[in-house]
């Protein structure tokens, strides 16, 4: 599959191939968006680095392209999130690091990307940010994150950051479809609710949504503990495993809870928004990843929204 048939992030593929054109190639890239369009045009990438037609573009059909395509390609590395902890752990950074420090076994550039990025614990991004400060000669590292701001600054600072637009591949989630009906309330054009009204509405019942996703969360990592022979443990054991099961059901509850805030603004910014009204989600998210009162940031930033519509009415009237 060539760079042509790479149709969905045509902004990407032409800023991916011209950098490969002029050999100015990063040694780090960020590529934030949904895995679905992510991926393939890491894949992509890897392939037409190491294709043996040698001319910029992948063939898909050589040895080099469809082992890369495949998973079994020995100089391109995929790290993900291990399945029980959901987190990429210090000792998959140490073997990922082993294996690109060798000599390549057959690519002319070794390739290391990591899915969900933003899974790295502590540990594991303060190591990984050594091997970004003194990358193994000949080697590219893209990460495939949804959300880029769980990326530590001194990450972010060495990578290159290409955004991609949303996907039209992935249905809409029922939680998705009923926030839209709630936007479309919110900044309803004929409407004789007051904004404030409009506003504590949809922060309501998105609290509602956000507390049953919670719940929903925590009860998928009880069923993991349960699995895991919960009444074999000594009480130290079980408190531990507990707390990280805790830990872990919020991270996934911030990551679910950011998908929507993501949605919410792809929603406003699809129906003709203000800028002001995309940067108050931006600032929402900003926000909510840190200790601060979840309602009340969630009235105010509706709040705003809501008003930002009213202004925009009055605008075009006049």
């Amino acid at each position: 599959m060539p760079w042509r048939d790479l149709t969905s992030q045509p902004l990407v593929r032409d800023l991916l191939k011209r950098s490969l054109a002029n050999d100015r190639l990063h040694h780090a890239w960020i590529f934030a968006g949904e895995e679905s369009e992510t991926e393939p045009v890491a894949l992509g990438f890897a392939q037409a680095l190491n294709c043996e037609r040698e001319d910029g573009d992948f063939c898909g059909i050589c040895a080099a392209c469809a082992d890369i395509a495949a998973g079994r390609h020995p100089d391109v590395h995929a790290l993900k999130a291990a399945s029980r902890s959901r987190q990429i752990l210090i000792p998959q950074i140490r073997e990922l690091e082993r294996g690109l420090y060798l000599k390549a076994s057959r690519a002319r550039v070794k390739v290391a990307i990591l899915h969900t990025a933003d899974r790295m614990n502590e540990s594991a991004q303060n190591a990984f940010l050594k091997t970004l400060e003194e990358p193994p000669p000949r080697t590219l590292f893209f990460l495939l994150t949804e959300e880029p701001h769980q990326l530590r600054e001194t990450v972010l600072s060495r990578c290159l950051r290409v955004p991609f637009r949303p996907g039209t591949r992935r249905a809409k989630s029922e939680r998705e479809s009923q926030i839209e009906v709630w936007l479309e309330e919110l900044i309803a054009k004929k409407t004789e609710a007051p904004a404030p009204f409009r506003a504590f509405g949809f922060a309501s019942r998105f609290l509602g949504m956000l507390k049953a996703l919670r719940e929903e969360k925590q009860a998928a990592f009880a069923v993991d503990f349960d699995a895991a022979a919960k009444e074999s443990l000594e009480p130290a054991q079980r408190k531990e495993i507990e707390e990280q099961l805790d830990a872990q059901a919020q991270a996934e509850y911030l990551r679910e809870r950011a998908r929507l805030l993501r949605r919410i603004q792809q929603w406003l910014h699809a129906r003709g928004a203000p800028i002001s009204s995309l940067r108050r989600v931006d600032d929402l998210a900003r926000l909510l990843a840190g200790n601060v009162n979840e309602p009340l940031a969630l009235e105010v930033a509706f709040l705003q929204i809501a008003q930002a519509g009213v202004e925009t009415r009055a605008a075009e009237k006049a």
